[in-house]
């Protein structure tokens, strides 16, 4: 998982603490991420036992658009 998506997954898991659902539709609006995804991504979030920063990447992942690796090499 790379450095983005960690802090991306870091900063949903606080937000679905907190229970502030506009405010993670709006984080994923700036993340670029089209409302279809968003509402999968917040279903997957929602069904899972243990929510935590890792788990929330393993989401992002699977419906991440970047097709970089991790480390780019030259």
């Amino acid at each position: 998982m790379n450095t983005l998506i960690e802090y991306e997954a870091s900063k949903l898991a606080d937000l679905f603490d907190q229970g502030d659902r506009i405010a993670m539709h709006m984080f994923m609006e700036n993340m670029h991420m089209p409302i279809d995804v968003q509402n999968k991504l917040m279903e997957e979030i929602s069904a899972l036992n243990h929510i935590d920063q890792n788990s929330i990447g393993k989401i992002i992942e699977n419906y991440g658009q970047s097709q970089f690796s991790e480390r780019l090499t030259l």
